[in-house]
């Protein structure tokens, strides 16, 4: 046995064995510590992916509980509500009040309310409004029981005269806000607003991993604070127990699941992902077999060279030995033999690509709120478009309204219609992609239509080409036929609900025989008045924020479809005016406004009087109310900024006094107070304190016992070298230089 470890080749081969089994050790410990970071991450990153879902789900719960607000306080359902059991005297009333309640639900965009199951419950007459009509308790127990609600247990509920607060529950197999409302504040409900939350929504904005094999293995709820459910997906049956201390851990593993969940404030709640461990970290099992296949090729490779490399230098050695031995014995032990150094290279993969999650949902959001005109100026608009990555540097825009499968009900349909639905559209934006060359974006408003917003000066074919040649591809490539409504270009991107508003039109004419349907002035009903909720509240926002010339071009619509494209009724001129004398019942002064609503009602009065007229005098009247409240805001703004100076006289002394300070004390941005303090001062916020600071040191100095440090301390200053620099920048002098 010695006499082999006296051997070179063999010394050379274990301590090149040697070198190799210390390298894996210490590359082993490393990729043990890399697979607890990764996991750590995927870990984190499954967290913060519910919580973008949770903020996308929780802005949409508090647009749901904003519009029950709204509704509930809807003067034609209170005056409904009021109503008593077998009062049918009002039927104008009732009428209203169901106008009311359908101009709301479809006017809703929010992707987790679903419309076909929101109704209101009149305690006082005992009638449910659903779906457009109302109904008796008795008749709507068939809908109830449709969605396995108790009718008992939710009858006794709806009688219920004491007040509730609102909130969200687990009702049937559903989940639905209730709000209670009454005309009173306190004393007993007038009725209840119920909202069934889209599940299948619901799912889909929780279910952010998408490489799972089957969705079935993909399982989500929401609980209470205390840990009973307020929403579940399918697969109930498989959802393991959660304890309060386990919900605050973020991530947890329990019975063969990845248990994720985040805090949602607005329910006192938790939102719970739960799906197999083995398909939850596929990343981390990927680079661990990875990683374990590159050591054992590491290893054969190494242990190959080894035996190579003590061969080819171990004989050169080992016949050295020999030579240099006397013949006839062995070669004495060396000790000076050189050393191989055989290194293991890693090759390690980054497994957490940056999802364009986030990116996707900002574009959205900003869509949604362009085409619903929540953009008040230009500047606000090109700053969240930039947040959002769109460009908008464009000139001419035009909107197309896509639809597939008109005559489905995107409610009752089966879940295979709705993938196809959605492989379609997924199709459909990258021909459009391809033809326009990337000029133009999408909104996807529910499951069945699309609305694509083309930069048409960037393109090189017409919109309408680019429609048809996109149907014709559908036709032969899917044998799909689809509705296409095909709005008029817009020069102003604040404007562009218009165009929505009138590819919506164009689609609502569609047929079978004639899919593609441009917008023109013969498809509106000349009989009705043309006055948009969007065109309502831009003008109220308008005339609240004194903007003058954006309100003015509202009004150019306003009379131009009113009074050149349509041809209204006496009635329906009046109910115009109406609606538009109840928004400038918002802005305006009370007073004033009486007086002005009589010289504009003599138009109404006075038939032989030309509608033009009527638009002049109410152009008239809305330019007085932006005028009112633009002095208003610059009166408060005089009154702030004046202020603001007392508070700096009063404090300039200390040394953290700045715009943080001042803005902290009045409650706005930094910013903000920089502009309105330049604006109504005419001097910069930072030249108005240097200034008074060194004017009030001018006069410390002229008493010579106090030394130039103490002045600029007792004027707000830290250092001496700062007062002196900003006694140079106002005086023009040093200050030993004034006061010799």
């Amino acid at each position: 046995m010695k006499k082999i470890f006296r051997n070179s080749v063999v010394q050379f081969l274990l301590s090149y064995m040697i070198t190799l089994i210390f390298a894996l050790w210490v590359v082993s410990f490393g990729f043990q510590a890399a697979f607890r970071i990764v996991e750590e991450n995927l870990k984190v990153t499954h967290i913060n992916m519910l919580q973008r879902s949770a903020d996308m789900i929780e802005n949409q719960l508090t647009g749901i509980e904003s519009m029950a607000l709204q509704i509930a306080n809807d003067e034609y359902i209170l005056e409904m509500a009021s109503m008593e059991k077998g009062e049918y005297d009002s039927i104008l009333t009732a009428v209203r009040a169901l106008e009311q309640c359908s101009l709301y639900m479809n006017y809703q965009s929010i992707e987790l309310l679903n419309s076909k199951k929101a109704y209101i419950y009149f305690r006082k007459s005992d009638l449910v409004v659903f779906e457009k009509s109302y109904y008796r308790p008795e008749v709507f127990k068939s809908y109830l029981d449709s969605w396995n609600v108790d009718y008992e247990q939710w009858k006794k509920s709806m009688e219920e005269a004491d007040q509730m607060a609102p909130g969200f529950w687990y009702a049937g197999d559903g989940f639905e806000y209730v709000f209670p409302f009454s005309r009173q504040l306190f004393g007993e409900r007038d009725g209840v607003i119920v909202f069934r939350i889209d599940a299948d929504a619901l799912y889909q904005q929780m279910m952010f991993y998408s490489s799972l094999s089957n969705e079935f293995s993909y399982l989500a709820e929401i609980l209470d604070k205390d840990g009973s459910r307020l929403w579940i997906s399918d697969g109930q049956q498989e959802f393991p127990e959660l304890t309060a201390e386990e919900l605050k851990k973020g991530y947890l593993v329990k019975d063969g699941l990845s248990i994720i969940s985040v805090q949602s404030p607005k329910l006192k709640g938790y939102y719970v992902l739960a799906l197999p461990v083995k398909e939850s970290l596929s990343e981390l099992r990927t680079l661990k077999n990875t990683v374990i296949l590159l050591v054992i090729l590491a290893t054969v490779g190494g242990m190959a060279i080894s035996l190579i490399q003590a061969v080819r230098r171990g004989r050169p050695v080992e016949e050295a030995l020999r030579a240099l031995s006397p013949e006839g014995e062995e070669p004495e032990k060396y000790t000076n033999l050189g050393t191989a150094v055989s290194e293991v290279v890693k090759k390690h993969r980054d497994i957490l690509a940056e999802l364009e999650g986030s990116k996707v949902s900002l574009q959205k959001s900003f869509f949604s709120d362009l085409l619903k005109a929540e953009y008040n100026n230009e500047t606000q608009l090109k700053a969240a478009a930039m947040k959002a990555g769109v460009d908008v540097e464009n000139q001419v825009y035009q909107i197309v309204y896509i639809q597939l499968f008109a005559g489905n009900d995107f409610y009752s349909v089966d879940e295979q219609t709705m993938n196809d639905v959605r492989v379609l559209f997924q199709m459909t934006k990258k021909r459009l992609r391809e033809l326009c060359e990337g000029m133009v974006w999408f909104y996807k408003r529910n499951f069945g239509s699309l609305a694509a917003v083309f930069s048409v000066d960037h393109m090189e074919m017409d919109v309408l080409d680019v429609v048809n040649h996109v149907r014709e591809w559908m036709q032969q490539e899917c044998q799909v036929e689809a509705s296409w409504g095909i709005g008029g270009t817009c020069y102003d991107l604040l404007l562009i609900w218009r165009s929505m508003e009138e590819a919506r039109i164009a689609l609502e004419n569609c047929t079978q025989q004639n899919p593609v349907v441009c917008y023109r002035t013969e498809l509106i009903k000349s009989d009705e008045y043309y006055l948009p909720v969007i065109a309502e509240e831009k003008l109220k926002n308008c005339l609240h924020s004194g903007q003058w010339q954006e309100a003015k071009d509202i009004l150019a619509l306003l009379e131009t479809e009113n009074c050149v494209n349509r041809h209204l009724h006496r009635s329906q001129f009046i109910k115009l005016n109406q609606k538009l004398m109840d928004v400038l019942e918002e802005d305006g002064k009370a007073d004033e406004l009486i007086e002005q609503a009589f010289w504009l009602n003599e138009v109404l009065m006075q038939p032989e009087i030309p509608h033009t007229e009527y638009f002049h005098r109410l152009r008239q009247l809305c330019r007085k109310v932006c005028n009112d409240n633009v002095a208003m805001k610059q009166e408060q703004r005089s009154q702030m900024v004046e202020e603001i100076k007392e508070y700096i006289q009063c404090h300039y002394c200390e040394a953290d006094m700045g715009l943080a300070r001042v803005g902290s004390e009045f409650r706005v941005s930094e910013s903000y107070l920089s502009t309105i303090f330049k604006e109504q001062s005419g001097v910069n916020f930072g030249d108005f304190l240097e200034k008074l600071r060194i004017e009030k040191a001018c006069e410390l100095l002229q008493d010579r016992k106090r030394m130039i440090n103490e002045v600029a301390e007792a004027v707000g200053y830290n250092s001496v070298q700062s007062f002196r620099r900003a006694f140079k920048r106002v005086k023009g002098v040093s200050p030993k230089e004034v006061r010799n």
